[in-house]
């Protein structure tokens, strides 16, 4: 028991540092994605203002900053929050030595990379397609995701709006998929 509890620990306190060394810049640039998900949304949030689909949209819209928290709890605190389950879970799977080349149906590790991509992103998209319907589909499911659809004026951080039971439901969907369908590594699924 004491494994899982040091895993979970030392999973949390690893997330919640790299979370901080991105906020101050101590990682590099292209692997920092707190400050990249900023600059990617202030850019289209831009572009929204200087070429507007709604003319009448004001530049922050009903519910701008509660968008704005969405995407930073979902991102960055539930990743902190979740990443020692992944790390209990990773254990779990090691002592019954289920790794992802063994879920794997099919091998694809020797086909040409652009083939291994274009399935990977086949797979990874019809995942995420397909959790989606599940989503609207059954109501226990749809009470988590009408909160994605409570958005009264659209605009980009729109879709960042979802509740946090979606990444648990999200997420292990996209990253067995993802093992499962092309033995690709479980940390993939979140390209």
């Amino acid at each position: 028991m004491e494994k899982y509890l040091n895993a979970f620990v030392n999973s949390f306190q690893g997330t919640l540092d790299w979370t901080w060394k991105s906020i101050i810049f101590e990682v590099n640039w292209y692997t920092n994605y707190f400050w990249g998900l900023i600059a990617i949304s202030l850019v289209v949030w831009i572009l929204e203002i200087v070429f507007p689909w709604r003319k009448e949209q004001s530049i922050f819209r009903r519910d701008f900053w509660l968008d704005a928290f969405y995407m930073f709890f979902n991102f960055f605190m539930f990743s902190i929050v979740i990443s020692g389950v992944y790390e209990i879970l990773g254990l779990l799977f090691g002592e019954f030595n289920i790794t992802a080349k063994s879920l794997a149906l099919f091998d694809i590790s020797e086909w040409a990379m652009w083939l291994q991509l274009l399935v990977f992103f086949i797979i990874l998209d019809f995942v995420q397609w397909f959790t989606h319907v599940l989503l609207h589909k059954y109501p226990v499911l749809w009470k988590f995701h009408k909160v994605h659809h409570s958005v009264k004026e659209m605009g980009f951080a729109a879709h960042l709006r979802y509740h946090w039971m979606e990444n648990i439901f999200y997420k292990p969907l996209k990253t067995f998929g993802v093992m499962i369908i092309g033995g690709f590594e479980p940390e993939q699924a979140y390209i």
